[in-house]
């Protein structure tokens, strides 16, 4: 394993927290400590620790050196630079101030992944997306990084495309990211962490591989949802940026031309769309808090509860992560890799509604 003491680490502070009430994150108190002091324990074999902050906060902590943003109102990615600018160490471990149950077990894994050989180590989480603030970036980036600001390109997203980055795919792991990783950016989510709230929401899984009908299999599922008088809600992970030539044309021109959220509505519903980096699978959850399930599409690598379509012509085996899988839908008598899993039939649209929330019966 790596020697922490040949590591920085940076703590990115800087933030205006506007989804906050534009409170200091750093500073909110958790287990009898703020963020900032649990960060400093966990922190503390580190060779030197850096708190990334802009000019207009009064925060200190002798534990760490205070490097204020050089470029202001560009998001993370200055202190970043900063960050990895001013560090004297060759690798500086990155992470964002509002991740309260961040671990030493955690952060010690990701530095067994370092080398020379990479600009970066970035986390990547079991459902696949990229956590860019959370990793280990080489100085090698530094240059990069001044090249994306100079070309006023802030989004750390695009930043990790151009770098040789060495993702580490927590899917391999045991470790709950889904707690680890979790962000606290609004009061709601505070309000949680203080006094976790049982969360009444179903989540389920529909995965399966490319052309497998997962969409047909959700809409038809949703009809049975509906007419038993559920509120669900359905979510899906697009690899490419979605277009909005199907919206109203004004509000097209109105994102085209660089507003960073706006809502169109009518008498019968609405639509608020908003500019920001890709985020984790759990932030997209707590927008359907007060739903009764939701229904994501694809996701066959998660651990989140799920059933695989195979169908003849497409597939003959399965191919989605064991864990969580609950049941199988097919159009075939025999699927090869399956010898414990119950079958149900592809058209069976009852069997394969009453199997979901048999799910979550205990």
């Amino acid at each position: 394993m790596t020697n922490l003491k040949n590591i920085d680490a940076l703590i990115l502070a800087g933030g205006k927290s506007s989804r906050m009430n534009f409170s200091h994150k750093v500073l909110l108190q958790y287990k009898d400590k703020s963020f900032l002091e649990n960060l400093e324990e966990i922190f503390s074999n580190f060779n030197r620790k850096y708190l990334s902050l802009n000019s207009s906060q009064d925060i200190w902590n002798n534990s760490f050196i205070r490097i204020d943003d050089e470029y202001s109102d560009i998001g993370p990615i200055s202190g970043l630079y900063n960050g990895l600018s001013k560090c004297e160490s060759p690798y500086l471990f990155v992470t964002p101030c509002d991740v309260p149950n961040l671990t030493k077990e955690f952060i010690e894994y990701l530095t067994t992944f370092i080398s020379s050989d990479y600009d970066a180590f970035i986390v990547k989480d079991k459902s696949g997306f990229i956590h860019p603030l959370m990793g280990i970036y080489n100085k090698s980036a530094l240059n990069k990084i001044k090249t994306a600001i100079d070309s006023k390109d802030y989004k750390v997203l695009n930043l990790v495309k151009n770098l040789n980055v060495k993702y580490i795919d927590l899917k391999y792991t045991n470790f709950d990211d889904s707690m680890i990783l979790k962000n606290i950016n609004t009061p709601e989510d505070y309000s949680d962490l203080i006094t976790p709230s049982k969360n009444k929401t179903k989540f389920f899984a529909i995965s399966g591989i490319k052309n497998s009908g997962k969409t047909t299999l959700i809409t038809k599922l949703l009809k049975k949802f509906k007419e038993e008088g559920y509120k669900v809600g359905t979510i899906k992970h697009d690899g490419h940026d979605f277009q909005m030539d199907n919206l109203n044309s004004d509000t097209d021109k109105h994102v085209k031309a660089g507003a960073h959220g706006t809502v169109i509505f009518s008498k019968s519903k609405f639509m608020f769309l908003e500019q920001t980096s890709e985020q984790d699978l759990d932030f997209y959850l707590q927008l359907f808090k007060n739903y009764d399930f939701i229904l994501l599409e694809g996701f066959k690598g998660s651990e989140y509860p799920k059933l695989e379509i195979v169908r003849s012509g497409i597939s003959t085996e399965t191919v989605s992560n064991r864990n969580n899988l609950k049941f199988l839908v097919s159009d075939l008598k025999n699927i090869q890799n399956n010898d414990k899993l119950k079958v149900l039939d592809l058209n069976d649209i009852d069997a394969i509604f009453k199997e979901i929330k048999k799910s979550y019966q205990p």
